[in-house]
C-alpha cells in the first residue's frame, strides 16, 4: 500500500490547462490576489480496491468535511478518457478551495485523518494527490 502525496503551490497549471500562462514571463499582474486569495484545486487520481468498503468507510464522511473547510467537487469520476499517454488510476477527484491553506486545514483535520488512516490500513485503495494554487483571476 502506498500513498504518495505532492503539494504544488504558486501558479503551477492544473492539469496543463493554464499552459499560456508561462508564455509571458510567469510573474502575476500588479495588483494580482496574494496567495491566500486565491482559490486552490486539489486532484486525486487513485485505483479503489475494495469500492464498497472505500464508498462506506470512507467517502461517505467526505462532504460534511469538505464543507467545514470551504471544499467543494468539480468532478467525481471512474470515468477516466485518456487523450495523452498512459495512465495509472481508474479513478479522479477534483475539488475547488477557497485558498491552499483552507485545503491544508482540510487535509490536516483530525476527523479527515483518521478517514485517511481507514483508508490507508485496510487499503481500500492507492492515490496521489496534488495540491494546485489557482491564477489570479482579472476583476477579482
Amino acid at each position: 500500500m502506498r500513498e504518495r502525496t505532492i503539494l504544488i503551490a504558486g501558479g503551477a497549471a492544473l492539469l496543463g490547462a493554464c499552459a499560456g500562462y508561462w508564455i509571458g514571463d510567469g510573474a502575476p499582474a500588479a495588483g494580482a490576489q496574494s496567495s491566500a486569495e486565491r482559490p486552490a484545486y486539489m486532484v486525486v487520481m487513485g485505483t479503489v480496491h475494495d469500492r464498497e468498503a472505500f464508498m462506506a468507510g470512507y467517502a461517505a464522511h467526505l462532504r460534511p468535511l469538505y464543507e467545514r473547510h470551504g471544499g467543494q467537487y468539480l468532478a467525481l469520476t471512474g470515468d477516466v478518457e485518456t487523450l495523452e499517454g498512459e495512465i495509472g488510476f481508474s479513478s479522479v477527484a477534483m475539488s475547488r478551495w477557497p485558498s491552499a491553506d483552507a485545503a491544508r486545514a482540510f487535509w490536516s483535520d483530525p476527523d479527515y485523518r483518521d478517514l485517511a488512516n481507514a483508508r490507508i490500513d485496510n487499503e481500500w485503495g492507492d492515490f496521489d494527490v496534488f495540491l494546485v494554487e489557482g491564477l489570479p483571476q482579472e476583476g477579482e
